[in-house]
């Protein structure tokens, strides 16, 4: 396949003012499944964060990556490797010792139907008995753990997505709990008590939530129109309050929804923009992947072949390559899906090549990350630790509290911050 050079954005007189310049060969799902499938190797069929010189499985992460190189139909064999690591450790994603969460065992419940796995049999866990294990009378799907309870409305439309695809009806209780979070003007809360603040992302999931139970479709509507209201000229979405800008994690959730709500101008809006994003082979390390916004993008290209892969472009790789398939998360599934891993035109060098660390999965985003000054004591076996937060940053300061601790700890802290996503 070719890669196109990349693409700029000019500006136009007129109404419509800054719009994306069209490409002459645009990049294509399989271009991104083959980055993706590239850093899955690097990483040992797993993506990492790392932190003080720690590397850390990221299972959340590893879960985006595989759904969405599922639904582009291609890297097969790359997705079934990373599929039975996360199996295999699926225990350190949805809980710690005594706890469970909720958001991510909805998450884990999608991601196995999806892969054709039992899913009542997931690491001899059945994860239907458990994600109905935390469903309050309220309807809401709550985190049983001894510090306190962060579930959010990304959980709940995972649960309902994850339950409906594994056979069993969510509850009337669920799904209108679901309903309850929508604001006046359309879109979804994220979090069950902030006074109903919409959140693009949190929208989006529950749009797909909402068309996984059907008739709902004045709320799947109203939520479409609010996610177009935030629809810039580029065609970027932004996300919540820590992420507000136009981004492609925001971008390709939205673009999913637009195509269940039927809004194909602004789906195509959305793709155009996520196809400005898209590396070609100026940054042959980065062929095929996906920058978070315009100014990476633009870091990225000014460094040419010295641009190197890190967990902020991965993760937005990874999220941004579903909306840019015909799949979500209520239709996604790997019975289609090709072993190969797409080859790229471009020679690339190996993830790693440049300077130690071009693979490592290292998260440099620059949203809501925290300081890693208290980052002095490193564990010596790294932990798989679930890091489904903000869009564009993982805290790292938890990461030297032991292999144990340091988990626990990242994960409650991810949980604390207002823009904690199940991602």
């Amino acid at each position: 396949m070719r890669l196109r050079p990349a693409l700029a954005l000019t500006a136009s007189v007129g109404a419509a003012g800054l719009v994306l310049a069209p490409a002459a060969t645009a990049a294509t799902p399989d271009d991104s499944v083959a980055y993706l499938a590239g850093q899955l190797e690097a990483g040992g069929d797993r993506l990492t964060v790392e932190s003080g010189g720690q590397t850390y499985d990221d299972l959340g992460l590893t879960i985006d990556a595989v759904l969405a190189m599922s639904a582009a139909g291609s890297g097969g064999d790359a997705s079934a490797a990373a599929t039975d690591y996360v199996v295999a450790n699926a225990g350190s994603y949805y809980g710690y010792g005594e706890d469970v969460y909720a958001a991510a065992t909805g998450k884990l419940l999608t991601f196995a139907s999806a892969r054709g796995l039992d899913p009542r049999s997931v690491g001899g866990v059945d994860l239907v008995a458990q994600l109905q294990s935390l469903e309050a009378d309220s309807g809401q799907f709550v985190d049983r753990s001894q510090w306190g309870d962060y579930s959010n409305t990304l959980g709940q439309a995972f649960g309902i997505i994850g339950l409906k695809r594994a056979g069993t009806n969510p509850t009337p209780a669920s799904v209108d709990f679901l309903l309850a979070q929508q604001c006046e003007d359309g879109g979804f809360s994220l979090e069950f008590a902030d006074g109903c603040v919409s959140d693009p992302d949190a929208t989006s999931t529950a749009v797909q939530a909402l068309a996984a139970v059907g008739g709902q479709d004045a709320a799947v509507q109203d939520a479409a129109d609010y996610l177009e209201g935030r629809q810039g000229q580029d065609g970027g979405v932004g996300g919540g309050a820590t992420t507000e800008g136009a981004n492609a994690n925001s971008t390709g959730l939205a673009a999913t929804a637009f195509a269940v709500a039927g809004r194909d101008d602004a789906r195509a809006q959305a793709l155009g923009y996520l196809d400005s994003l898209t590396f070609g082979c100026e940054t042959p390390a980065l062929a095929g992947a996906v920058a978070y916004n315009r100014a990476d993008f633009d870091a990225a290209v000014a460094q040419g072949a010295q641009a190197a892969p890190d967990g902020t472009i991965t993760r937005s790789t990874a999220q941004a390559l579903m909306g840019r398939t015909d799949s979500s998360y209520v239709t996604v599934t790997s019975g289609a899906q090709t072993a190969a891993t797409p080859a790229l035109d471009c020679a690339a060098p190996a993830p790693g090549d440049d300077d130690g660390d071009a693979g490592s999965g290292s998260d440099t985003g620059s949203g809501d990350a925290g300081s890693d000054d208290d980052a002095t004591a490193q564990p010596e076996v790294p932990a798989v630790v679930q890091t489904d937060g903000a869009v564009s940053a993982t805290p790292v300061w938890a990461l030297g509290l032991g292999a144990g601790l340091g988990a626990l700890v990242l994960t409650l802290a991810v949980r604390r911050r207002a823009a904690a996503r199940v991602r």
